[in-house]
């Protein structure tokens, strides 16, 4: 499912399998927006939309070169499982959870 949070684009699916955890993946920050505590806006209005459909357990990757990905998920407890150098891209990925029961 897509959305929009303060400008913030993302979707927010199941995952395969287990209809309780939501995936958050996709997230796009307008590149003139950046830097301007949109991302962090964004992301709580995500978290709340999570819980508003009902989801157990969020989970989403990111790079581990993106600070200001990891700033927000470490500002809102998400735990960070495991670690992946992505075989397509070369990047550092690291994939954290989130409980929300």
């Amino acid at each position: 499912m897509r959305f929009n949070h303060h400008g913030v684009l993302s979707n927010i699916d199941d995952l395969p399998g287990c209809s309780q955890i939501g995936v958050f993946h996709s997230v796009f920050v307008p590149l003139g927006q950046r830097s301007n505590g949109l991302g962090a806006k964004g992301h709580q209005e995500r978290l709340a939309e999570a819980e508003r459909l009902g989801y157990d357990t969020v989970l989403c990757t990111a790079q581990l070169s993106n600070t200001a990905q990891i700033s927000i998920l470490e500002a809102n407890h998400w735990t960070h499982v495991h670690s992946f150098t992505s075989s397509k891209t070369g990047n550092l990925v690291g994939v954290f959870i989130k409980d929300l029961s």
